[in-house]
């Protein structure tokens, strides 16, 4: 079940963050509504960027985590 955990803006952009299963999370790009890439929170922080470069993605769940925009399990590892 998908399901809409909110928004972050990034760089000027704005992002949707959708919550695809336990831990796992897709971005999409509001200006256009284009899947950016997916991002796990679990046990370790990883990024899957298909339009935008791996750093950007890296800053997109970073930011999300932090605004809570993610389910908190307390074991999430940001370098």
């Amino acid at each position: 079940m998908q399901t809409v955990k909110g928004m972050v803006q990034v760089a000027k952009t704005t992002y949707r963050i959708v919550r695809l299963g336990a831990g796992t999370y897709e971005v999409i790009r509001i200006l256009d509504d284009s899947r950016v890439g997916t991002f796990r929170s679990f046990p370790r922080l990883e990024v899957t960027s298909s339009q935008i470069e791996d750093t950007l993605m890296r800053e997109i769940a970073r930011a999300a985590v932090h605004g809570a925009k993610t389910s908190w399990i307390g074991r999430l590892d940001l370098p």
